[in-house]
């Protein structure tokens, strides 16, 4: 499990884009800007997310990017896994076979901390990030 500026990136550039959305499609320029983020960059992990059915895009004049999928139903480990992070904490992928063939001694540790990961990423939205935006932590209590 190693977590990349992909994500980071990726949550800052749609927590961004459902605050800027109300106006209709926005446009990559913009966000980047906001962000600090360089526009080629961003523009690859949207492409990506674009590919993953989050968001979507129109072009023209008034053209942008928007929300393919409601924001509230958009989980940070959707986002992550769009972006190409790795959140297994395995050195095998789960295949048992870290240790010449066989399940080395801690995999078990390490496919329990995949789990609890997982389930815990699967429960924060975009939403639960937005609404927690001044939080200096998101309440684990209210996820479960």
């Amino acid at each position: 499990m190693k977590f990349t500026t992909k994500s980071r990136y990726a949550l800052n550039a749609l927590i961004e884009l459902h605050l800027m959305e109300i106006d209709g499609p926005v446009k990559v320029s913009k966000i980047a800007d906001m962000q600090s983020i360089e526009i080629t960059y961003l523009e690859q992990l949207f492409r990506k997310l674009r590919i993953a059915g989050l968001i979507d895009s129109t072009r023209g004049r008034n053209g942008g990017y928007f929300f393919a999928k409601d924001p509230t139903k958009i989980s940070v480990k959707d986002i992550m896994i769009a972006v190409e992070e790795d959140l297994d904490a395995t050195s095998c992928s789960g295949a048992s076979d870290c240790s010449d063939g066989k399940k080395c001694r801690t995999h078990t540790l390490w496919a329990s901390l995949n789990t609890v990961v997982v389930n815990y990423l699967e429960k924060i939205t975009l939403d639960t990030l937005v609404e927690s935006h001044d939080d200096h932590y998101i309440n684990v209590v209210n996820l479960r």
